[in-house]
Formats: structure tokens, sequence, C-alpha cells
């Protein structure tokens, strides 16, 4: 096999090295929206190159023939990727429809398969003829109608990639248009030089095809606004049209918290344009938020509100989120906040509200609790009324049931006071009621019940306690009434009780029995002299024993 030093096969060459190298460093960022069709036309113009360089290595017709055609297949590949390309990164992939797709791709499909069988209809080109130019084999065709098809079809697909990119530019802040504007002149540079083509290069040499070299110089300014100017890392987050669209306020970070993008509803919101304010230290620009933002600058992931106090004071739902490049590693941050401040008015006024709601259900349990205690309770001497003790006393006696337990009534009647009331007048007697009443209360326990039973008569009820001691407690009771000063200069003696004492379940079962035994016992003391206390089951030994002898 016979190989030449050409020129032309070293520049090519070296550009399909470029193209190759710029895939290799677009391969690890694939997954980035843009970065494989990007990668798909790198590789496309690696191949129209390294074929070009090799079809300059041959010295036999046959062999430039044969990759004069494999170059082909980077001609067709490289157009149609980077308007696929365009598409994604000017955010118009509704337009990357199958239909669409394969439309696209049937002029390409028509040009290779014409290419290779050229021969038979020379369609593409003429018959190809090997000249000799200082030494060097050299293949010359001229040509032919479809040549001129694809070349139309290739600048159609290149102007309307352009069109794109020039539409899509309002769209975004000024260091994204600063990276389109790189992308769009390296998109520019074919087109140009193609008319070099065919006006100046075309008299040095009429087929030394200048769009590779071209195409690799595009590829390099694609490199340099992807690396340098971190195109595809800034793609998926900063400029997408949902962020731009959004009511909330974004702002992108770089790893040095250096603003990248703002959307439009954050520079609504800090009353600046987004973009003039691309490559400023966020800390710069969120001034008024420096001293409730200051401890969130150094942490990656942050969700709080924070509080911005000014002319008018505003509450703000603060997130921060790490934006992650290959292998995990953190290339920036992003804000998203949104301002609160209604909310928590709102939220402020409905706690206030629930809170003045909670006082009025206070208000109104303690009245309720104070209309309940009224219904239960006497209001001359405030002892429970009568009402009050059947109902407990039902319950108290359940409960005694169920725990095993006994439990003492003692009813007891203040003697003669009629006289009382006669003598001394009503308003005394209330006051002698009265006096009885805390003289209960100061000496029953806390859970012991005291009511007034009705005019003078009392009832104590008293669980869990023996018979033995409840009549020293009723004992005491009488003692100290007995004991107190007489009510009025009219009387000449002190009033005194009268006291009957029952106990469940011996006494009775329920509470209409051991209120009845009490009172059988109340009206036994009276009638036995008043001022003392008797004990129904003493009474009812007594009562036996007189039937015993009676029936003797």
């Amino acid at each position: 096999m016979h190989l030449q030093f050409h020129p032309n096969s070293i520049l090519f060459l070296a550009a399909m090295l470029i193209c190759a190298w710029i895939a290799a460093a677009i391969w690890p960022r694939r997954a980035v929206p843009g970065a494989p069709s990007l990668l798909v036309h790198m590789l496309g113009l690696a191949l129209w190159n390294g074929a070009t360089a090799v079809m300059w290595m041959g010295v036999s017709l046959p062999w430039q023939d044969f990759w004069l055609k494999f170059s082909t297949f980077g001609v067709v590949i490289a157009p149609a990727a980077f308007l696929v390309f365009s598409i994604q990164i000017s955010f118009n992939e509704k337009r990357l429809k199958r239909r669409w797709l394969a439309l696209l791709a049937i002029e390409p499909i028509a040009m290779v398969l014409l290419t290779w069988t050229n021969d038979i209809h020379y369609l593409v080109y003429s018959a190809p003829q090997l000249w000799n130019f200082k030494g060097l084999a050299e293949l010359k065709w001229q040509p032919h109608l479809w040549f001129y098809i694809d070349a139309a079809y290739m600048h159609l697909v290149y102007i309307a990639a352009i069109l794109l990119l020039v539409r899509s530019l309002p769209r975004h802040g000024i260091l994204h248009r600063h990276q389109m504007s790189t992308i769009l002149v390296g998109a520019c540079l074919p087109l140009i030089g193609d008319l070099l083509n065919l006006t100046l290069l075309s008299r040095l040499s009429s087929n030394f095809d200048i769009f590779p070299l071209l195409f690799t110089i595009s590829g390099g300014l694609y490199f340099y606004a992807m690396s340098q100017q971190k195109f595809l890392d800034l793609i998926p987050v900063a400029y997408s049209v949902l962020i731009n669209s959004m009511t909330d306020g974004v702002v992108v970070l770089d790893a040095h918290d250096r603003i990248v993008e703002m959307n439009p509803a954050a520079g609504q919101f800090l009353g600046i344009i987004p973009g003039r304010v691309a490559g400023r230290d966020a800390k710069e620009i969120f001034a008024a938020w420096r001293e409730t933002t200051q401890p969130i600058w150094g942490q990656p992931t942050v969700r709080t509100e924070i509080n911005i106090i000014g002319d008018t004071p505003r509450t703000i739902d603060l997130k921060i989120v790490p934006l992650l490049g290959e292998r995990n590693r953190p290339r920036g941050r992003m804000l998203v906040f949104r301002d609160i401040t209604s909310r928590k008015q709102n939220e402020s006024a409905l706690k206030a509200k629930n809170e003045q709601l909670q006082e009025q259900l206070e208000e109104n349990r303690a009245l309720r609790d104070q209309l309940r205690e009224q219904a239960t309770r006497d209001p001359l001497t405030n002892l429970y009324n009568r009402r009050y003790l059947e109902e407990m006393l039902l319950q108290e006696l359940a409960r005694a049931s169920r725990e095993n337990y006994p439990v003492c009534l003692i009813m007891m009647d203040i003697d003669r006071f009629k006289l009382v009331n006669d003598t001394c007048g009503h308003k005394i007697g209330d006051d002698v009621l009265q006096t009885l009443a805390t003289l209960i209360v100061l000496h029953i326990r806390r859970f012991d019940a005291a009511c007034r039973f009705g005019g003078e008569e009392f009832v104590i009820v008293m669980p869990m306690l023996s018979v033995e001691t409840a009549h020293q407690r009723a004992e005491f009771l009488r003692k100290e009434f007995a004991a107190m000063s007489m009510p009025c200069v009219g009387m000449t003696a002190s009033p005194t009780l009268s006291i009957g004492l029952a106990v469940y379940p011996t006494d009775g079962m329920n509470g209409e029995q051991l209120l009845d035994a009490a009172d059988q016992a109340l009206y036994a003391a009276k009638s036995n002299g008043r001022n003392r206390v008797v004990v129904y089951s003493e009474l009812a030994e007594k009562k036996e024993s007189s039937e015993r002898k009676i029936s003797r």
C-alpha cells in the first residue's frame, strides 16, 4: 500500500483529533440536556475530518474515491445533530417529534445512498479523476445536481439552527446570552467559510473542502462555552423556561456564591434587573438579608424563614439546594424564595382570633360550670342541694358496691328551729343555717359531701368510713353546735342538733333505703329528747329485741 505525505491530510488529521478530544470532554456531561446531540455533532465532524485526511493520504483513484464517499457519513451527521442541539438548548423540545425527525433524515439518507451508488448515475458528482499536482495525487471531480441539493439542505439546517438560537436570546440572562453568543459565532463560521470556499478558495484548490476545518473551529468555540463559561453545567438549572416562568424567586449561585442567573420573579422582588447582577457576590445583592442569612452561606442545604427589617417588614420562606456536577461534586447552589408576609399576617390574625375564641370558650366554660354549680348548690348555705345528693349518692353507692367499702350517711335536723325564726326573726334563722353549714364544711373530709336536704335538715355522705368513726364525728358536730352562743337575746337556750346515722350496705342497699334508715334514726333522736345521735343499726337491734320480748 502506497501512501503520500499530503499537507491537507495533516490539517484534517489535526482537526479530527481536536473534534475527538472535544467529544471526549463532552462525554462526562452526556446527561445534560443538549450534550448528547453536541457529542454526536462532534463525532460526525471527527468522522468527516478523519475520512478526508485518509483520502488525501492515498495515491490511487479507488482509495481516494472510497474515502470521499465514506466522509459522507460525517457530512450528513454533523448538520442534523447540530440542529437537534440548537433545538434543545433553546428549549424547543416540543419540535422534536418523530415525524419531524423522520422528515429531517430523508435527505441525509438519500445523500448517503446516492453517494455510494454515484458510479451508476453520477447524480452527486462527475466521474472522478486522479491528477498529479506538484508530485502529489489529487482527486478531481465536478459537483452535480444532488451535491447542490445537499449543500442547500445543509445551509438550511444551519440557518434554522441559528435562528432558533437567536430567538431564544431574549429569554435568558446576560451570562447565558454571552454563552449563546459564543455558540452563535461557532454556528456562523461554516456558513462564512462556505462563502469563502465558493469565491476565493475555489480558485486555489477546487477540491479543498474548508467546511470540516471551520466546523472544528466551531467545535472549539462550543467547548470554550462548555468548559470556561460552564454552558452545559448551567443549562439544566438556570435557563429552563419553567424556572423563568416561576412566581417564586430563583437565584443560581456558583461554588463561590456568585450569581450565575436570576429569574424575573427574583429580580422584581429584589428591585433589580436580573441580567445586570450576573457574576456579582450574592451577599452584596442580599445585603438587606445579611443579618438573618449570615448563618446560611456556609450550608449546602437550608430550609428556613427569615425576617427582613425595613420600611416594610417582610417574611421570606427560603430554600437552598445544592447543584451537583459530575461525580456528585457541588458546582453551586440554587436559592428559591417567596414572600410569605401576607400568609404570616393571616396566620397571626388567625392565631389572635383563635386565642380570642379560646378565651370566649373559657368564659363560656366557666359560666357553664357556674350555672351547673348553681343548679347543684343551695343558694343560702352554698352546700349541695337535694337534687345533687340523689345523683351523687347513686354514683357513690355503685362505686362502693364495686370496690366493697362502706358509706356512712348522717342526717341532722336543728331542734326547735321554728322557735329561732319566731323569736329572733328569719334573718337570724338564716344566720343559724349558714353557721351550721360552715361548721360542717370545716370538719368533714375533702371527698365527703355535705347537702342541705331541705329546711333545717342537712345530710353528710361519708364514704370509706366505719360506723364508729362516723358516730364520733356526728357527736363532735352536735357538741360544737350546741356550744355556740345563743342567736339572740330573746332565746333562753342555744339551738341543738338531732342526728340519725345509717351505713351502706348494712342499713340499706340503695340511696332511698339508706336515706330512709337515717331518717328513722333522726326521728328516734328527736323522740328521745333531741340533741343526740342515734345509729340506725342500734335502733334496729332495740326494735328487734323488743319484738322478741313481746312475742314471748
